[in-house]
């Protein structure tokens, strides 16, 4: 469940793979694995990504009024 099809660029020199548990994030070159995301970090990573994205629309909010 790893290979090319599992790898993809993300932006900003910023890659992502996949070994068939953990979801790999390398920078500047797809080889150069620095960051290993497990299962449940990757869950946290999600709850946090929704509780920034309703503090910023609750500041966006809030300075249109």
């Amino acid at each position: 469940m790893t290979g090319p099809d599992y790898e993809q660029y993300l932006g900003d020199g910023v890659y992502a793979s996949f070994d068939g548990y953990q979801i790999w994030l390398a920078v500047n070159h797809h080889n150069n694995k620095v960051i290993a995301i497990e299962p449940e970090v990757y869950a946290s990573l999600e709850r946090y990504v929704a509780t920034l994205k309703e503090k910023l629309k609750e500041d966006g909010d809030a300075n249109e009024g």
